[in-house]
């Protein structure tokens, strides 16, 4: 984990308990639990902004689930809107 990853899962935890959002940060999940994970989510949303490409997005989508991901990089070649 790089420091600023853990700065900004710090930053989105804190606004998320701001607004009384519940939000569930997993770390090293294995392939098996990212699958089910993908499966039953309501949405991925997708922040690095600037990414180059983003396999994220793609894996959520494979698995049919919505993706909300910044309008940067990878995102806007991968993520169709609507």
């Amino acid at each position: 984990q790089n420091a600023e990853n853990v700065e900004y899962r710090g930053e989105l935890g804190a606004l998320a308990e701001q607004l009384g959002v519940s939000v569930d940060f997993r770390l090293d999940i294995s392939d098996a639990e990212r699958a089910a994970l993908f499966q039953t989510a309501l949405c991925v949303v997708y922040t690095p902004d600037k990414e180059h490409f983003g396999i994220v997005p793609l894996e959520a989508m494979f698995a049919g689930t919505p993706v909300l991901a910044v309008k940067s990089g990878g995102p806007l070649e991968t993520v169709k809107d609507g």
